[in-house]
C-alpha cells in the first residue's frame, strides 16, 4: 500500500509535524488569494467599465470600498502565514469569501454597469453604501434603539423561559395547569398579537418587549420543560438514594441534561425575536431599524432598505456565532455527539 503524504507527517517527529503545519504549502497559498484575487477584479472592472445607468453616475463609496477589504484581507493574509489557527480559519472562509465578493460584483455589473436592473427598486452595490454614509447618525440611532428593545425583549425572554421551563419539566401541577396555556398562545404569530398589545399596554415600547418576549419565551420554555422530563430516570433515582435533595437533582442533575435542548430553543427564538423585532417597531415607535425601513420605503429609498437589511444581516450573524461559541464551551462535556 502506498504512503501518502500525511502519511508521512504522521510519521515524523512531532517537532516535524509542528513544522510541517506551520508552513503553508502552494495550494492553500492560492486559495488563501482567491478573495484578494476577486476583491482587485472587481475593483479593475467597476473602474474600467463605463456607468451605463444612471448615465454620468460617479461612484466613489464602493471602490473605496473594494480597496479597504483588499486592504484589510492581506493584512491577515500576511499574518495567517505566521499563525497556523488563522491560516486554518482563512483557508475555511475562502471560497465563502470569494463567492460573497464575486455576487456584489455580479450586483454592480447588473445594475450600474448595464442597466438590466432599474432604479429605484434595486440600487448599486455603490447607492446601498453611499446611503450608510451619507445617513451614518440616523442609522446609528436606528441601531441603538433596536439592540436596546431586542436586548431586553431577549434578557427577559430568557429568564421566563428558564424558570417556566424548569417549573413546568419538573412540576406535574405546574404541567398539568400551564401546559395548556403554552400551547395555545406559544404559536399564535407576533403579528396575530398587535391589535391585543396596543390595549394591553400603556406604551408601544412595553407592547414591543412583550413581542420579543413571547417569541423567545414560547420555544425555549418548549424545549426546556421537554429535556427535563425526558432526564434518564436512572440519574434521578440514583441521586435520591443517595440523599440528594430534590432542588439539587434539579439544579445538578436535571437542568445540565436540559442544556442541549435549552441552546435548540435559543437558536429558535433569536431567529423569531428578530421577526418580532420589525413587527414591534411598526407600533409607534420613534426610531429603530424596523421604523427606519418603514420610513424608506415610504419615500420610495430603496437603497436604505437594502443597507438595513445587510445591518440586521450582520447583526444575526454575530449574534448566532457567539451563541455557537458559548453552546461549544459550555457543551464540551459532549462526546461523539452530532452538533449542527
Amino acid at each position: 500500500m502506498a504512503i501518502t503524504e500525511s502519511d508521512r507527517n504522521y510519521l515524523l517527529p512531532k517537532a516535524k509535524q509542528a513544522e510541517v503545519k506551520r508552513t503553508a504549502t502552494f495550494p492553500q497559498i492560492l486559495q488563501m488569494l482567491a478573495p484578494a484575487g476577486a476583491l482587485l477584479a472587481a475593483l479593475i472592472l467597476h473602474l474600467t467599465l463605463p456607468n451605463v445607468y444612471p448615465k454620468g453616475y460617479q461612484s466613489v463609496t464602493y471602490p473605496a470600498f473594494l480597496k479597504t477589504c483588499l486592504g484589510i484581507y492581506m493584512i491577515f493574509g500576511l499574518a495567517a502565514f505566521l499563525l497556523p489557527k488563522l491560516r486554518a480559519k482563512m483557508l475555511y472562509l475562502s471560497w465563502l469569501l470569494t463567492a460573497a465578493v464575486l455576487l456584489v460584483a455580479a450586483l454592480d455589473m447588473a445594475t450600474l454597469k448595464t442597466g438590466h436592473f432599474r432604479l429605484p427598486f434595486v440600487p448599486s452595490p455603490d447607492k446601498i453604501l453611499s446611503s450608510v454614509t451619507s445617513n451614518l447618525e440616523t442609522l446609528a440611532v436606528s441601531l441603538y434603539f433596536s439592540m436596546k428593545l431586542l436586548f431586553t425583549g431577549i434578557v427577559i425572554g430568557i429568564i421566563s423561559g428558564m424558570i417556566s421551563g424548569i417549573l413546568l419539566g419538573w412540576s406535574q401541577i405546574c404541567n398539568y395547569w400551564f401546559m395548556p396555556v403554552l400551547k395555545m398562545i406559544g404559536p399564535v404569530p407576533s403579528a396575530a398579537w398587535l391589535p391585543i398589545v396596543m390595549v394591553l399596554f400603556a406604551t408601544s415600547r412595553q407592547a414591543s418587549v412583550f413581542l420579543i418576549v413571547l417569541s423567545i419565551w414560547f420555544p425555549l420554555t418548549l424545549m426546556v420543560s421537554s429535556a427535563i422530563r425526558d432526564t434518564d430516570k436512572r440519574l434521578v433515582e440514583t441521586a435520591r438514594v443517595l440523599g440528594a435533595s430534590e432542588v439539587y437533582i434539579m439544579l445538578h442533575v436535571a437542568l445540565p441534561a436540559a442544556l442541549p435542548a435549552m441552546f435548540t430553543g435559543l437558536f429558535m427564538g433569536l431567529s423569531s425575536s428578530f421577526s418580532a423585532l420589525i413587527i414591534a417597531e411598526m407600533l409607534g415607535v420613534e426610531a429603530g431599524l424596523g421604523w427606519y425601513i418603514k420610513w424608506a420605503e415610504a419615500w420610495g429609498e430603496y437603497a436604505k432598505i437594502f443597507s438595513t437589511v445587510g445591518i440586521f444581516i450582520i447583526i444575526f450573524f454575530i449574534l448566532m456565532d457567539t451563541l455557537f461559541r458559548l453552546r461549544n464551551r459550555l457543551l464540551k462535556w459532549q462526546k461523539g455527539t452530532v452538533r449542527w
